[in-house]
């Protein structure tokens, strides 16, 4: 991931953490990552997929004093567009970063 991609490597990598400690929490068998970044869009997209058939959801924000339920929320805020797909074995979570477009929709379910 180095070479243009770099000014968003701070942004994936929280948002890796937090998807990755999503599937880690409420997945069995781990989970996979793929990133890619395409020069020509200027976005950087990372996919973690797991073996839960479970689509996660936006929640209510809860308390402050809450220790979890803010993964997706931080997902949501800093993703340009993030999404969710089912597959044969369980799910893919993608988001992008990059800059943000007039028209973008920010989550998308597949």
């Amino acid at each position: 991931m180095r070479g243009d991609g770099d000014r968003y490597l701070a942004d994936a990598l929280l948002l890796t953490s937090e998807l990755v400690t999503n599937a880690v929490v409420h997945a069995s068998g781990g989970c996979t990552l793929n990133g890619s970044f395409d020069p020509g869009r200027d976005v950087l997209t990372v996919e973690v997929k797991d073996r839960s058939a479970a689509i996660p959801t936006l929640g209510p924000s809860g308390r402050a004093r809450d220790i979890g339920g803010r993964g997706l929320r931080i997902v949501d805020r800093i993703a340009r567009r993030w999404g969710t797909a089912r597959t044969p074995t369980g799910k893919t979570i993608w988001f992008e970063v990059g800059e943000r477009g007039h028209g973008v929709r920010r989550h998308v379910n597949g």
